[in-house]
């Protein structure tokens, strides 16, 4: 998986997820939905710091932050998503 794959699909989850977010607070079905907004902006912080991390060439820290997303349950790259 190329480096550049992978912060073009990032890149694409962030916007996902700030719509989601941004839904969720709009909607406000729930008047507290804090765990998903908390779930939503954790994301977005590990979003950042995988990009920080490559703008660096920290490429380990970097992987560690993928693992972080992934762990998350992130899913950066799928076999159906087009690149």
């Amino acid at each position: 998986m190329d480096v550049f794959e992978i912060l073009s699909a990032l890149d694409r989850r962030e916007e996902q997820i700030e719509i989601k977010l941004k839904k969720i607070i709009e909607a406000n079905l729930n008047p507290f939905p804090m765990d998903r907004i908390h779930k939503a902006k954790l994301l977005l912080k590990l979003i950042y710091e995988f990009k920080k991390h490559v703008e660096a060439d920290e490429f380990i820290l970097a992987g560690m932050k993928l693992r972080d997303l992934e762990i998350e349950g992130l899913k950066i790259l799928s076999l159906h998503d087009p690149v």
